[in-house]
């Protein structure tokens, strides 16, 4: 195996690889990553058997081809210290030598034939890419932008627990129907609810690990022009773009009804600044994260009390029309859905009294729904 390929573009590409790396593993070929020529290209690949992920590497001259494990955090330290320019790659014996300018290493290399066979699915979609066949309707689920899918991931993730032992709080249900992919997420205080539209035309639902869907959002959010194609091969999820290939094995577990949280009706709807509210509120934080909310005509009283720090009270304009209601919440919560909502300034507060949830949504957009329930307190 022998080549020369562009420095910062091997940075990048081992870069995206070692986020699969595992922290911990019993199996330590798993530590390394795969170097492979295949068609005239080099590929990166790494996995802690639960997440995987391909990467092509662009600007790469392959002389020799062939295949090697390498210790995947090293190799990338190593590769990210060397001089920016081309450099030379290749096994030389039972070593991996890396040559840049005039600097030289050579690595020792990991059992390949002890790396763990890559998925059934990574092998149907290299086909499906190839010659556009190999895969049924159903595997083949939809594409989206990536910004737009990284928005609704970065719109759901805060209300999730992801070191909860209980499934279905450490992952995000993903509902779809032809032509509407629905996102769930709950940490039982609180449900994000989702609502995007895509061209596919399968129904199916599933559980996705908060985990999972952070680093496909970190990976695929540097590129704000490409699209995300998703397959649903084998019970595992793959997300296909910009030539990356990551997957992810889905959660196997049921979702509550989480239909039957959001209320049908309120006993008030306040219409809010998101500026104002969020000042507000992050001032409130500085006395205690409960806070009791009261809506009288146009206007909204803040109120935190801590017997070691003493209290907080602000005054906000607001429309406001029914009757008078005071309702306790945990203010860091309205803050994290306010943060997420982007430079959407007028918020909908639908509200309920006792120990009903409420609301909260962005002016005319009915794609995104905030179900909060609220907190019982003592003043």
């Amino acid at each position: 195996m022998k080549l020369f390929c562009s420095r910062d573009e091997l940075v990048r590409s081992l870069q995206m690889a070692t986020r699969v790396l595992p922290a911990k593993t019993s199996i330590p070929v798993l530590n390394g990553i795969v170097l492979e020529t295949r068609d005239d290209q080099l590929f990166c690949f790494a996995s802690d058997l639960e997440n995987g992920i391909e990467v092509k590497v662009p600007e790469v001259t392959i002389i020799t081809p062939g295949r090697v494990v390498l210790s995947g955090r090293t190799f990338y330290d190593v590769v990210r210290h060397l001089p920016p320019g081309r450099i030379e790659m290749g096994i030389e014996g039972k070593t991996f030598m890396i040559k840049a300018a005039s600097t030289f290493f050579n690595l020792n290399i990991l059992p390949a034939e002890e790396y763990p066979a890559v998925p059934d699915g990574l092998k149907k979609i290299h086909l499906y890419m190839e010659e556009q066949t190999g895969l049924s309707g159903e595997e083949l689920l939809f594409s989206l932008e990536a910004p737009t899918f990284e928005e609704a991931v970065r719109q759901s993730i805060y209300a999730t627990a992801p070191h909860d032992s209980r499934p279905f709080l450490s992952s995000i249900l993903w509902e779809f129907k032809p032509d509407r992919l629905r996102l769930v997420a709950t940490d039982i205080n609180r449900l994000v609810v989702k609502d995007l539209t895509v061209a596919g035309n399968s129904e199916d639902s599933f559980l996705v690990p908060v985990k999972s869907l952070k680093e496909l959002a970190a990976i695929f959010g540097g590129y704000p022009d490409e699209e995300i194609t998703f397959f649903l091969i084998n019970r595992q999820l793959y997300a296909v773009g910009k030539g990356i290939i990551y997957y992810t094995r889905l959660i196997n577990a049921q979702f509550p009804r989480y239909e039957q949280v959001i209320p049908e009706s309120f006993d008030g709807e306040a219409r809010f600044n998101r500026t104002t509210l969020t000042s507000a509120l992050t001032r409130s934080l500085l006395i205690d994260n409960a806070v009791k909310l009261s809506f009288t005509s146009d206007l909204l009283t803040i109120f935190a009390s801590n017997p070691e720090l003493g209290q907080f009270v602000e005054e906000i304009s607001c429309s406001f029309a029914a009757q008078p209601i005071s309702i306790g919440f945990n203010a860091q919560y309205i803050l994290d859905f306010l943060k997420v909502v982007g430079s959407e300034e007028e918020i909908v507060f639908l509200l309920s009294n006792g120990i009903k949830a409420s609301v909260m949504q962005v002016k005319d957009d009915k794609a995104y729904t905030y179900v909060l329930m609220p907190l019982r307190l003592n003043y």
